[in-house]
């Protein structure tokens, strides 16, 4: 009996033991395999990351349309492809109007004779440096593990360096809807005579807007998802603030504004002490009256401020404004300071400021009889120089670093003289120790008063005057400047389109151009000699070529550029046709067309220390078909034709034989 329990026991415990061995062996066997499939699962997202390292992560989109995988390469001939199609395509808007749909569309891009300037546009640099960066925040490990969620989850992304010309954009609809909008009108008063007093009150009416900075910003949103789409301008019923029976609860106190008699606005001159005087007499607040709401919602007898601001501007304006004035030196080719231009502070009328000081004398007429204003001040504000006399005494300016150079052969009469004007006003520019050099502070204003003349261009289905011709010589010129003055360069953009006066002078080739237009872009670079820097300019008008000259005091560094290299050119499309009414039917007028090309060069650096740097220009140049306008009886539709009346949904289906052209730009 005790020796069957032993065995008994003896084996139960034996089978103890084994089953113990073999589980562990087993739970050992699952650990084992459950590294191994960690270890390949890891293994796989560290491949995946580095795999990865110069692609969009996984799973990216950009609104509809997947980028993930593409290198950055590839991620900019897209977005560069999809900016053209989308400027191509146009804008398109719709409103509602008198019960109908209505419909108009318009050309983002106008191309002058030596540049396109756009008034919306993706800046593609900077969107590709975002979308690249996507995911890419932290260790490899940490990248792994955002690119395997980005491939699941899908992210999309929206496009948030986007460029509009808001201005632009909103006088061209505001110029469309002009004929369909009304304003709201606030209940007046119409003055029918000063003796006797005679008047009336007008009535108030609601009116109908379109919210045109709300279908801008729709615009930019389909832009952001890369969406071409029809964007829908909503309108609004306004109603007037001003009614009848308000104007009625001061009617009584009309009297009073006009027996109080005038106003005089006085200035005396800050340096000929002569004295300047304006009447605001009866006559003119008859026609610059209006009613006003004032504080704690009452009312009183104003003056309606665009007149006000378009009589100063028009009168008083040019008496009083003197533009201030840069300390400007000219030395010659030994260095020596061989003409002087001091500094000088300058004013300028403060419109607004004077338009509230005259309107409240105006408003105190209907709240008390005592005390009224008869004489006003004008409002000056004083405009500084950007260099003074005293700052550059000891300019320290010494030797030339650099000159950039430009030819302008075959200009015509107008874009010549836009660079002779553009050269004067830079013509002995001084920048400070750590300033800033901006091309469009520099040169502007970009109107006629500025001393730029226009140039005709194509405007959507019209000719209209356009200035800009020359100003990109200006800016190239500056571009090569200061790269051969080795000057770190902060902001630059290249021409939208492949335009001859900037090809590079050494193999004849684009890339090494710099373009500038107000308010963007703009052309930069940085004085970071830590001394001052001057600008010569010379415009050789017998040779045709465009010299600026870099000044200053050398460190030692040096600049140099490679030629520009074309790695792709790309061909345009077939001639668009629109038709148009401002045009005789029949007459045709065209731009030329531009073709495309990406090219990029290298910039060179050879620092004072030693150290070398190097940066390469990439530049992207848009293809253009030509573009012509042809003269119809009437204008029903904006759109492409064929030569016997067919319209057609897209000009790619066109292209006539009939060749006869006239040159756009015309005298």
């Amino acid at each position: 009996m005790n020796e069957e329990r032993s065995m008994r026991e003896g084996f139960k415990k034996g089978f103890i033991q084994y089953t113990t061995l073999f589980t562990w062996r087993r739970v050992g066997i699952l650990l084992a395999a459950i590294v191994l499939i960690a270890a390949i699962l890891f293994g796989g997202l560290i491949w995946q990351a580095k795999a990865y390292q110069d692609k969009v992560a996984p799973g990216v989109q950009i609104g509809n349309i997947a980028v993930g995988g593409l290198t950055r390469e590839e991620l900019k001939n897209f977005l560069n492809s999809m900016n053209d199609k989308l400027q191509s395509s146009g804008l398109r808007f719709t409103f509602t109007a008198d019960g109908a749909q209505k419909e108009f569309s318009i050309q983002p891009v106008i191309v002058t004779e030596d540049n396109a300037i756009e008034w919306i546009y993706i800046d593609v640099e900077k969107e590709v440096e975002r979308v690249m960066n996507y995911g890419r925040q932290g260790g490899v490990v940490i990248r792994a593990l955002a690119f395997e969620q980005a491939r699941f989850s899908r992210p999309v992304l929206r496009l948030e360096n986007i460029f509009i010309d808001k201005a632009k954009l909103t006088a061209e609809i505001k110029e469309r809807l002009s004929e369909y909008q009304t304003e709201p009108l606030n209940a007046s008063v119409k003055l029918l005579s000063l003796s006797p007093l005679r008047y009336e009150i007008t009535p108030a009416s609601t009116g109908t807007i379109y919210l045109q900075s709300e279908a801008i910003n729709k615009l930019r949103s389909a832009w952001s998802e890369l969406a071409v789409s029809d964007i829908e301008i909503d309108q609004r019923e306004v109603k007037p603030n001003i009614l009848e029976s308000d104007v009625g609860g001061i009617i009584a106190r009309l009297p009073v504004v006009f027996d109080s008699g005038s106003i005089t606005l006085t200035y005396t001159d800050r340096e000929s002490k002569k004295e300047f005087e304006w009447t605001v007499d009866s006559q003119r607040i008859v026609q610059w009256l209006n009613v006003q709401k004032i504080g704690n919602n009452s009312l009183g007898f104003g003056l309606e401020k665009d007149k006000v601001l378009d009589y100063f501007e028009t009168y008083i304006a040019p008496k009083i404004n003197i533009d201030s004035r840069d300390a400007k030196f000219r030395v010659d080719e030994s260095g020596r300071v061989v003409e002087f231009q001091g500094s000088r502070s300058g004013i300028k009328l403060d419109l607004t400021a004077t338009y509230g000081v005259l309107n409240q004398a105006m408003l105190d007429r209907t709240s008390h009889n005592e005390g009224l204003t008869k004489t006003i001040a004008l409002t000056v504000k004083k405009i500084e120089p950007n260099v003074t006399t005293g700052e550059v005494n000891d300019l320290g300016i010494s030797e030339l670093l650099g000159t950039g150079i430009s030819d302008f052969k075959g200009s015509p009469l107008n874009r010549i003289k836009n660079i002779k004007n553009g050269a004067k006003k830079l013509n002995g520019v001084l920048i400070k120790p750590d300033g800033e050099f901006s091309a469009i502070k520099y040169t502007e204003p970009y109107t006629e008063e500025g001393g730029y003349l226009p140039e005709l261009v194509i405007k959507g289905s019209e000719i209209k005057p356009e200035i800009g011709g020359g100003l990109c010589q200006i800016g190239t010129t500056l571009f090569r400047m200061a790269m051969n003055s080795a000057m770190p360069i902060t902001a630059r953009r290249n021409h939208s389109l492949v335009v001859n006066y900037y090809n590079d002078l050494v193999n004849g080739l684009p890339g090494t151009d710099a373009t500038f237009y107000d308010p963007a872009p703009d052309f930069k670079f940085k004085n970071d000699t830590g001394n001052y820097l001057l600008i010569q300019t010379e415009v050789d008008e017998k040779e045709q070529r465009l010299y600026f000259s870099l000044w200053g005091t050398s460190d030692g560094r040096k600049g140099r550029y490679d030629a520009p290299e074309v790695t792709k050119w790309i061909e345009y499309g077939p001639t668009q046709y629109i038709e148009t009414t401002t045009l005789p039917p029949g007459q045709k007028k065209c731009q030329h067309a531009f073709r495309g090309a990406e090219a990029n060069f290298k910039y060179i650096r050879d620092l004072a220390d030693g150290a070398v740097e190097e940066r390469v220009f990439e530049s992207y140049y848009r293809p253009l078909p030509e573009i012509c306008l042809v003269g119809v009886e009437e204008k029903s539709v904006e759109n492409c034709f064929t030569v016997d009346g067919q319209i057609k949904e897209s000009c790619d289906e066109i292209n006539p034989e009939n060749d006869d052209q006239t040159p756009l730009i015309v005298e």
